[in-house]
């Protein structure tokens, strides 16, 4: 069976090097992936050869290798230079620091607005001379319209990688809580703390290990009336000493509304209307301030470093909305990116996208595709922007902890995606002989969450080789 396997190889691809394909299917060999349900690709592009495919047009769910199609379509439509902006305006008239009229915080999709930013704009909007709202707080998400929110991609659905997107939101709609242990008893803090938030702790301390740290917590949500609860009621080991951990127990909604609230009063302002979201803009407003994001040239690094899903979605979304789509949905935006690079003579037939995040069931894209991308980023405009985004493995990033004994270590930019029975990894190798390779590995299978050792191989053999 093995031998037909070879030979097949050989004969969709007469011209790689025997030695080559002896290599790199002695590696393969060791995975328990089935061969039907991965794919490699490896291009030396710096002198324009091929080293090795398999399956590489067949596509495969990448999980969030999708990252990589999201940032360098956002870096070619919006540009490195690109700054989300939230603005703050008024209806009505000011008068002796009172306003007789409404509030309207308009978001336009920036999804790094942190606590300290927000909290930034509103002491901002009381120095220009507003402490008293005779009227409402409006929220404007017209940008992106009512958005249908997406299922949770598990069981997990409080966890940050969940949170849906919106033209407006804060702190990607999580709150921060930090366990550690002081004298044999667990401490729980939250950040930022919220007036309406019961944290409960019931978590019992044990001495075995840490790695599995997260699903040992246990906790429960339960909201009532205007006050939520989280109720923890699992464990917490020893070895683990301080942990974070961002989950979105609140609705997005409630709370930019318990912020707001809180920060508002910090600063001596008094509220006496309600808090209402709005999908249609509002007209004869004033504007009184207006925050802007880092560059997305910053953004996309925290995008592909560490594979954050919700800005993502936002910088598809962006896109759409950014050039006059409609309706906005993150279908239609993916559809929009495509088509939008493929103008750019980039081969993406095999892509299917419905968020930015790769964090699908339905997503899709073959190697060869995505290695064709890769290649054609390191020859843009952007190279820099997009190759730096990228994880260095050994270093930082989701590679932090990654390949640090491996001669490759520091040597590539590498993405890398993960959900249950899907693991990927594409990105850059700068080898031993200073050439440059696109590498492409993608496996849909039940063992696919435990190929990282056969991928490190590969990625060692591509780097030596």
């Amino acid at each position: 069976m093995r031998i037909l396997f070879l030979i097949f190889l050989l004969w969709i691809n007469p011209v790689f090097a025997d030695s080559n394909i002896d290599a790199i299917n002695k590696i393969l060999n060791r995975s328990e992936l089935s061969k039907g349900n991965y794919s490699l690709y490896i291009k030396n592009i710096s002198k324009r050869e091929k080293i090795f495919s398999y399956n590489e047009q067949k596509a495969f769910n990448p999980a969030s290798v999708m990252k990589l199609v999201s940032t360098y379509a956002g870096l070619q439509l919006l540009g490195p230079h690109y700054q989300w902006k939230t603005e703050v305006l008024y209806k009505g008239n000011i008068k002796n620091k009172y306003l007789y009229g409404d509030l309207i915080i308009k978001g336009y999709g920036d999804p790094t607005l942190t606590y300290a930013d927000f909290s930034e704009i509103i002491e901002k909007v009381q120095q220009k001379g507003i402490k008293y709202i005779h009227g409402n707080i409006i929220i404007d998400e017209s940008f992106f319209g009512e958005l249908k929110n997406q299922d949770p991609i598990d069981d997990k659905k409080y966890r940050a990688y969940n949170v849906n997107p919106k033209s407006f939101v804060v702190n990607q709609n999580t709150i921060n809580f930090n366990f550690s242990i002081s004298n044999e008893k667990i401490n729980i803090q939250t950040f930022p703390e919220i007036p309406t938030l019961k944290v409960i702790n019931h978590l019992k301390l044990t001495d075995k290990d840490c790695s599995e740290w997260k699903d040992a917590l246990g906790y429960e949500v339960e909201t009532n009336s205007n006050v939520s609860e989280i109720r923890f009621n699992g464990s917490f080991d020893k070895a683990c000493e301080s942990k974070d951990i961002n989950l979105s127990i609140l609705g997005a909604n409630r709370l930019s509304k318990d912020l707001f609230e809180k920060i508002w009063k910090i600063h001596g302002g008094v509220i006496e209307g309600e808090f209402k979201n709005i999908y249609q803009s509002f007209t004869d407003t004033h504007k009184i301030y207006e925050h802007q994001s880092k560059p997305l040239s910053l953004v996309v690094r925290d995008i592909n470093k560490y594979s954050q899903n919700l800005i993502a979605r936002n910088l598809l979304l962006t896109m759409l909305a950014e050039n006059n789509g409609n309706p906005i949905t993150e279908n239609e935006a993916g559809r929009f990116a495509k088509e939008s690079l493929m103008k750019e003579k980039l081969k993406l037939d095999s892509l299917e996208m419905d968020n930015g995040a790769g964090l699908s069931r339905n997503a899709k894209i073959n190697a060869g595709d995505l290695g064709f991308l890769l290649e054609k980023a390191f020859s843009n405009l952007y190279m820099p922007e997009f190759i730096s985004s990228l994880p260095n493995i050994g270093i930082d990033g989701t590679l932090k902890n990654r390949g640090k004994k491996l001669s490759v270590a520091k040597r590539a930019y590498l993405k890398t995606g993960s959900i249950q029975s899907v693991s990927a990894i594409a990105g850059y190798i700068f080898d031993k002989n200073n050439d440059v390779k696109v590498f492409v590995f993608m496996a849909n299978d039940p063992k696919a969450n435990e190929s990282s050792k056969v991928q490190d191989d590969l990625i060692e053999w591509a780097y030596l080789n």
